[in-house]
């Protein structure tokens, strides 16, 4: 399974288990989490086109994700999450990069299929540096059930963010 799918997974399981017993919605401070993109699993010119052959870039940081669950009064649940990281990544020559990362969605199950959540996700990645400009990301519907199971029809995308049959990373490595 793709990391962007695991961590995506791990997050969501994160915060249904702690929103069992909040019916009205749970809100609150922005969580913290380390994640990465290292070497040729992360962004290279193994899994992004645009990068020049030989070269891979790397970070190690904070992203902050801001999560919102509510239950209305049919018992429909919607789970709302907006994530964030940005920084200075290295390539392997010494070179520094500045980018972005945003993603949001927001799905919502139904009393009829109360295990399917169905929404929008938008996810922007830009990367800019003496090498390479990368401005990747796109817009999906998604349907999940916020364990392992996670499918993306892509309404539009730019840049060859990600594998919409497996959400595994291409030029968007976060």
């Amino acid at each position: 399974m793709a990391k962007r799918v695991l961590v995506l997974s791990a997050a969501l399981l994160a915060m249904c288990v702690a929103a069992g017993s909040a019916g009205a919605g749970l809100g609150g401070p922005p969580s913290v989490q380390t994640v990465s993109f290292v070497g040729g699993a992360g962004l290279s010119s193994a899994t992004c086109a645009y990068v020049p052959a030989g070269t891979t870039i790397s970070w190690t940081g904070p992203e902050r994700s801001t999560t919102i669950v509510r239950t209305d009064a049919t018992g429909v649940t919607t789970v709302q999450v907006v994530s964030h990281a940005s920084g200075q990544a290295t390539d392997n020559n010494g070179n520094s990069y500045a980018f972005n990362y945003s993603n949001a969605f927001r799905v919502s199950n139904s009393v009829d299929d109360p295990d399917t959540f169905r929404g929008t996700m938008t996810d922007h990645f830009s990367l800019a540096g003496p090498a390479l400009h990368l401005s990747n990301g796109f817009n999906a519907n998604l349907t999940t059930n916020l364990f392992d199971v996670f499918v993306f029809d892509p309404i539009n995308s730019r840049g060859d963010p990600i594998d919409f049959s497996n959400g595994s990373a291409h030029c968007d490595p976060l």
